[in-house]
């Protein structure tokens, strides 16, 4: 049972889409994926610092999922008030209800956006979690998030960077669904066009070395939406081929994660 909370879409097709994205992630929460374990602190980090967080901010994560990086947020600055985690999925908010330092919203993004005032928050992030709005209407919700911003308020977008060095992805496959994702420069320049200043770009990168087992699971647990896409025999084919490439029992993990900043 997917949980229904307040929807985007205001066409059949695009709340049928947003079905689907919701029924992926009510599927794997809690299933031993990514979203299960401790978050990379340099990330927690680099959202800190890219967004100068301090203890008296508001600070909004939208499209929060299991909440892991807010509460992590929350703790490392100490925070006064708990960060609002917004997203579509109860299920994967479920996951980071009894978490410190968070307090849980379920909604999409414009509908969460049309009942804030204007100028009541300090910081807002997103973290991969973009490519899952509603790509038509990227101006609409950066304009409004960026009335909802106080003066001097900052938004800190990031994007995975290593999809394409991830998995043996069919052929094709890569190509065609990277043409439907906003790049990084992309989103950078529709929130200049909102009226967002001040732009940064920096990334994190890290190689480290998971035991097939672990990372093969994940793949079949489609602990990312793309893989929900692929068939069990997909994942399979390109598990061999990994299996075929690395001899050894560890296989070689690329994560690379690109950060955008921008200021009101």
């Amino acid at each position: 049972v997917v949980s229904q909370c307040e929807v985007t879409g205001d066409t059949a097709e695009m709340n049928a889409e947003g079905e689907a994205v919701l029924g992926h992630y009510a599927s794997i929460a809690g299933t031993g994926t990514e979203y299960d374990t401790e978050v990379d602190r340099e990330v927690v980090d680099t959202f800190i610092r890219c967004l100068e967080i301090q203890p008296h901010h508001l600070v909004v994560d939208l499209g929060a999922g299991a909440c892991q990086v807010a509460s992590a947020i929350a703790q490392r600055v100490g925070l006064r008030q708990p960060v609002l985690c917004v997203d579509p999925s109860q299920e994967m908010l479920d996951m980071g209800r009894g978490l410190a330092g968070v307090k849980t919203h379920c909604s999409g993004d414009m509908a969460w956006i049309n009942t804030m005032k204007e100028e009541s928050v300090d910081r807002i992030f997103i973290r991969q979690a973009v490519h899952h709005f509603d790509q038509e209407r990227l101006g609409d919700i950066f304009g409004g998030i960026l009335k909802m911003l106080k003066p001097g308020g900052k938004l800190c977008i990031s994007k995975r960077g290593d999809l394409e060095e991830m998995f043996p992805w069919p052929a094709g496959f890569y190509e065609e669904r990277s043409k439907e994702e906003v790049t990084i420069e992309g989103l950078r320049d529709i929130l200049r066009d909102v009226g967002f200043k001040k732009f940064m770009m920096t990334k994190n990168d890290k190689m480290v070395a998971t035991p097939k087992t672990e990372r093969y699971q994940q793949f079949r647990k489609r602990f990312i939406s793309w893989f929900s896409l692929l068939s069990d025999q997909e994942i399979e084919t390109g598990i061999a081929a990994l299996d075929e490439r690395h001899k050894a029992k560890d296989v070689p993990v690329l994560t690379r994660e690109n950060f955008l900043v921008a200021s009101k």
